[in-house]
């Protein structure tokens, strides 16, 4: 086996390890604001719209991380996606943690839940920054790259 081969199977193994965090926190992050949705639901409460963002964004995210551990899907101009989950994941964070982050729990087991959901926001905000950051570099490395789509390919094949 060869070392580009390696390095290829090594980039694809990290990515697949990320995508399967992501999904695995956007899963989570589903679960512990839904369940908060549910409640309001029950109570025949209007939902407040926070936490419906928050899991429209896990939703999109688990999505996302799906479809692109799918072997065929081309990546080279999906690090824009990437973009926009990481925004909306910081505006999660930034919503939650303005909520929750200083207010006391006091054994109050919701608050507390909240907390770490705060802390699960921030970590999957990291991660699509590490993807987006790795999508952007894929995009700028193989920018110029000839391929048998754009009918130039054979001027970079070796005869």
């Amino acid at each position: 086996m060869s070392l580009k081969a390696i390095q290829t199977m090594t980039g694809r193994i990290i990515l697949g390890i990320l995508r399967i965090l992501q999904l695995v926190l956007a899963c989570a992050v589903i679960g512990l604001y839904g369940k908060y949705l549910s409640r309001a639901s029950k109570a025949d409460e209007k939902p407040d719209g926070r936490w419906i963002w928050a899991v429209a964004v896990g939703g999109l995210s688990a999505l996302t991380s799906i479809l692109y551990a799918l072997p065929f899907w081309p990546l080279r101009w999906f690090f824009i996606w990437d973009i926009i989950l990481f925004m909306s994941w910081l505006t999660v964070f930034g919503i939650f943690a303005g909520l929750y982050l200083n207010e006391d729990p006091e054994g109050n087991t919701d608050i507390q839940q909240m907390r770490s959901a705060v802390w699960l926001d921030l970590t999957n905000w990291v991660l699509w920054l590490i993807s987006s950051c790795v999508g952007f570099w894929y995009f700028w490395r193989h920018r110029h790259q000839r391929t048998a789509l754009t009918g130039r390919a054979r001027e970079n094949a070796k005869v």
